[in-house]
């Protein structure tokens, strides 16, 4: 099936995407997308307030110069000598903070519209969750060609077993298990994505072949593997916290025994939400903090669905896209897919804010692709960061969650994360401070990318705008007037 195939019915595609020199190093040693030239010229930015996002503080009336692509120097500036032919730039009154990451996203084609979005709302780097891999090698034709681009980490096609979708491999037996992993791995990718489908025994095969590549292995907790489980065998990250509600619960060993928990998964996830065991959830939450496993929640995901209109920044995509969300929207109204969105939703925040309060490490990631409806490239990731805040996370807490914590996760604290002398000069400059309202981190004057200065109109000029479509301009069909029998059922379960 084709990408093109699948956009033509969005509303069972998107059922299945929310449920189910020019290379760098990525951690533990594996290729990810970075930069292909680096500034020669150097940078100096005068009287900016530093935000420490290890500790909160601000630290005012700072210089910052970049040599390269690197910070050579933080301090008052009084005893420095400024590089000849430096660029200087004043932040008076202004908040400097580290890059920001989007540690879920699904490019797919669109990186000429989702790269320069990106680095305009301040994200120098991404976590691609899922493609095919001749996508990546446009991104990749793309960046060596000059375009600006965010620090990209991939995996390529999926692990999965019964899903007939793009990019995932349908694996039926070991030896095919193993085969995809180095195919992954052959391929340059950073880890393996695990999927909902897969049985506990290929679940078993694909982490023991992962070790031998010493790819990270992420993703879905499978339907079949308990959460408790997934942490023992060394699932790195578990996306839009899939299982959670059944492994918190006092139900989780008879919900997982339903021979039809597949076909109804998301139902049996709400019905665990009315069984939540703080006693269960304390020793999961601990094993999830004890061995570092990375949650990464998605929140906008299940709102932006839920909306009832487009969403006016929905002018940063092509009219066809946009006409596709409009029509998903008009399928949704007044059913009751809508409602349990909603109620989704809810219970997403709520546990969010118990796991944050038991301190398990948490990243912000939006889930953003154009096949779900009112999702911006950019932008989804500071709804997250508000809605992380809204549930629980100080905004000190959620700013870690797009800059040191994907740094840890990376194992590259050593040059990504925090604004310090030596690191790579990502850095996102901010008209107010981020720590008393975390909206401002959308306030954005400038950006520094791998050294280059990118200053607010220069980002603005290289995004793309299109007519914002009318919904009442969209007429459905009459096979369109409802929406796929499947669609809640598996949006729930986040099945890219």
């Amino acid at each position: 099936m084709k990408i093109k195939a699948c956009r033509n019915s969005i509303s069972w595609v998107l059922a299945i995407v929310f449920i189910i020199g020019l290379f760098g190093n990525a951690g533990l040693s594996h290729a990810s997308l970075e930069p292909s030239t680096k500034s020669k010229h150097s940078l100096v930015i005068q009287h900016a307030t530093v935000v420490d996002v290890r500790s909160g503080k601000l630290i005012q009336n700072q210089t910052i110069i970049v040599n390269g692509n690197k910070i050579s120097y933080i301090g008052n500036g009084e005893d420095v000598t400024l590089p000849k032919n430096a660029k200087v730039r004043d932040a008076t009154g202004q908040y400097v903070i580290p890059g920001l990451w989007d540690m879920h996203v699904h490019l797919l084609k669109d990186y000429k519209h989702a790269f320069p979005l990106f680095l305009a709302h301040g994200v120098t780097g991404i976590r691609d969750l899922g493609t095919d891999m001749s996508h990546i090698e446009l991104w990749k034709k793309a960046i060596q060609n000059g375009m600006p681009a965010p620090r990209t980490v991939y995996t390529g096609a999926i692990l999965n077993q019964g899903v007939h979708v793009p990019f995932h491999f349908d694996l039926k037996t070991e030896q095919e298990a193993r085969k995809a992993v180095r195919s992954i791995a052959e391929k340059g990718g950073d880890f393996v994505k695990v999927y909902s489908g897969l049985p506990r025994s290929i679940y078993n095969v694909v982490i023991d072949e992962a070790r031998k590549y010493r790819l990270p292995v992420t993703g879905h907790l499978p339907f079949q593997v308990r959460a408790i489980d997934g942490v023992r065998m060394g699932q790195k990250s578990m996306e839009h916290l899939n299982g959670l509600f059944i492994a918190t619960s006092s139900k989780e060993a008879e919900l997982l025994k339903k021979p039809d928990l597949p076909k109804r998964y998301f139902e049996y996830e709400m019905i665990a939400n009315k069984h939540y065991d703080s006693k269960v959830a304390a020793k999961l939450f601990n094993e999830f903090a004890e061995n570092e496993v990375w949650q990464v929640p998605t929140l906008i995901t299940p709102i932006n669905m839920a909306k009832l209109e487009i969403d006016p920044r929905a002018k940063y995509v092509p009219p066809a896209i946009q006409k596709e969300w409009i029509t998903f929207i008009k399928t949704m109204k007044d059913t009751k897919e809508l409602k349990l969105n909603v109620e989704y939703a809810k219970m997403m925040g709520g546990l969010v804010e118990k796991m944050n309060d038991a301190g398990v490490p948490i990243m912000a990631g939006t889930d953003s692709a154009t096949l779900i409806p009112n999702s911006i490239f950019g932008s989804s990731l500071h709804d997250e960061l508000q809605l992380l805040v809204k549930n629980g996370l100080s905004p000190l807490q959620a700013l870690q969650t797009a800059t040191i914590n994907p740094a840890r996760y990376f194992e590259r604290v050593y040059e990504l994360g925090t604004v310090e002398e030596g690191k790579l000069a990502d850095l996102v400059v901010l008209e107010a401070n981020p720590l008393e309202d975390i909206r401002n981190t959308a306030r954005i004057s400038a950006v520094v990318f791998n050294g280059k200065l990118m200053e607010k109109k220069e980002l603005a000029k290289a995004i793309k705008t299109y007519d914002l479509v009318k919904m009442e301009d969209v007429k459905l069909e009459p096979k369109q007037t409802k929406p796929s029998n499947s669609s809640l059922h598996h949006h729930g379960l986040h099945a890219h």
